[in-house]
């Protein structure tokens, strides 16, 4: 069995390659053969990691304005493969799917991961050709199935991840703390990339009235983009720089989880966010929109809270969540057993994953 990988967003730190990886270290690679096609040039580890197992990366440049070089890059590329799998958030997949149908590719599978989109209007001009050259669907959520997909069927695969990477350790935490100088702080966290969808104005907000209630609060912020060094002059005004840490994007994550108090999350739209299953199984309580889907409470430790209530509203809810006195270590336990137990863990869903590549080209 020959699969083409398509990740049609950026190569890099990010919830979708997130999921790529996980799922391609995870399945068990006897009788099947995977590739990936990137639209960047990607860092050497994700390069490493496809060529130690056997597989392939391609990099082919992906223009929405003038798609039809890459259309016929990509259907050369995919000749011969059984399946081709594109990862993305709308229907400018419809590229990856003509090109496959194209290219005479039995089965070309397009994977929904949010329920939204950044170009609207494209995408509402691409619904009619996308379905049309799509023959098999896949979605993180109900949410972002529906919003891809409408009324038509499609399969839920669960972002799994590796449960074990990330359960909660005082070794860690105190480390961390220690190396930041923070001790004794109440610390705020988020982990995502400096977007719009993410919301991180409002973060900053968030912070800015909890420092105003308790002078002991930090906040540590995970990622990097394209707003990045517009939110460090935000603070910067504020006059809260040395409360707040930019950790970057980090192979840490889960040393800089465990340091944590409590995860912020008030995105704009989302799918079902593999960091939220992540912060879950560290034992992390979320404060988080209510535009994300209630799938991702796998634990009880999620509580949702209105976008449309003020930054003080949810400092409020913050703080006496931060306030309670929760074991850290058997929270992050029992939520670890929670996730595996609704289908979260990584092993399971790339066992489930194969199947459904198997039930397609039976």
């Amino acid at each position: 069995m020959k699969v083409l990988l398509v990740n049609t967003v950026p190569t890099e730190k990010n919830g979708i390659t997130n999921v790529i990886y996980n799922y391609y270290r995870a399945i068990n690679k006897q009788d099947i053969y995977m590739d990936l096609v990137t639209i960047n040039t990607p860092e050497a580890s994700y390069r490493d990691e496809f060529l130690q197992n056997g597989g392939r990366i391609y990099t082919l440049e992906r223009n929405l304005r003038h798609p039809l070089h890459y259309i016929r890059c990509l259907s050369e590329l995919a000749r011969g493969y059984d399946i081709l799998h594109a990862h993305g958030n709308s229907a400018t997949m419809v590229l990856e799917m003509y090109a496959a149908k194209k290219a005479g590719v039995p089965v070309r599978i397009a994977h929904s991961h949010n329920s939204n989109c950044k170009y609207h209007i494209v995408d509402k001009l691409c619904r009619i050709p996308f379905y049309a050259f799509c023959n098999a669907r896949l979605a993180c959520s109900s949410e972002a199935g529906y919003w891809l997909f409408k009324n038509r069927t499609f399969e839920i695969l669960n972002n799994g991840i590796d449960t074990d990477k990330f359960h909660f350790e005082e070794s860690k935490r105190l480390f961390i703390r220690e190396k930041l100088g923070w001790v004794d702080c109440k610390i705020i966290g988020h982990v995502g990339n400096f977007l719009e969808a993410k919301n991180h104005v409002f973060i900053i907000d968030i912070f800015q009235q909890l420092f105003l209630r308790d002078v002991s609060f930090r906040l540590l912020l995970l990622g990097k983009g394209e707003k990045m060094e517009e939110m460090k002059d935000r603070i910067t005004r504020m006059q809260l720089s040395d409360k707040v840490y930019f950790a970057g994007a980090t192979d840490d994550v889960n040393d800089y989880l465990c340091a944590m108090d409590i995860i912020v999350m008030p995105s704009l739209h989302e799918g079902l966010p593999l960091t939220l299953i992540e912060e879950q199984a560290n034992g992390l309580p979320c404060i988080v929109s209510d535009v994300i889907t209630r799938e991702a409470d796998k634990t009880g430790l999620l509580e949702f809270q209105s976008l449309q209530t003020t930054a003080s509203a949810w400092a409020d809810r913050i703080c006496k969540i931060v306030l309670s006195e929760a074991e850290r270590g058997e929270q992050s336990v029992q939520a670890i057993e929670s996730i595996r137990q609704c289908g979260f863990d990584i092993c399971g869903q790339a066992d489930r994953l194969k199947e459904f590549y198997k039930s397609l080209l039976k």
